[in-house]
């Protein structure tokens, strides 16, 4: 056989193996389970937190993190809907501020932001997210959708993770 030859067989045979023990693979097909709601407070991580937030009907992409700034700790958000109805339906806008709320990211967090795209445009929350908390916020609509400053009316951190409401 010749070198080129033999080359095409090996590479092809090294992908089917790599095919077939990637299908074989006990976590092929499974997603991992959801956390479940709680009403204790021990913080979930960010990667269920995504999971819980992608799970809302017309919410995708959710990405969960932390960033330090100064002396503070911010707990910053980010989700994509394909209709602006998905997040300002009764009690997502909520959840998805109590699910960041549940996120353990290391340190108590002195603020909370959140910011939601529709085909690249960022939707401004901040009146929405103001009468749920019942504070008056600033709105950052270059920056953020949401911003809460020590946002008291989600309770101690990290909070319960929340039921999804219902639709």
């Amino acid at each position: 056989m010749k070198l080129r030859t033999r080359s095409i067989v090996t590479l092809a045979a090294a992908v089917t193996m790599a095919a077939l023990l990637t299908a074989c693979s006990p976590h092929a097909g499974k997603a991992a389970p959801a956390p479940t709601p709680t009403t204790s407070g021990a913080g979930i991580s960010r990667g269920a937190a995504a999971s819980l937030l992608n799970a809302v009907p017309g919410l995708s992409g959710a990405d969960i993190g932390s960033v330090i700034s100064g002396l503070t700790i911010e707990t910053r958000m980010e989700v994509s809907v394909e209709d602006d109805a998905a997040i300002t339906a009764p009690g997502v806008l909520d959840y998805v501020l109590r699910v960041g709320w549940a996120t353990a990211v290391g340190q108590k967090p002195s603020s909370l932001s959140l910011t939601v795209w529709n085909q690249g445009t960022r939707l401004d929350l901040q009146a929405q997210a103001n009468l749920i908390s019942g504070v008056d916020e600033r709105a950052f609509p270059l920056l953020d959708s949401v911003y809460l400053d020590n946002p008291a009316y989600l309770g101690t951190w990290p909070g319960a993770v929340p039921a999804l409401p219902a639709s």
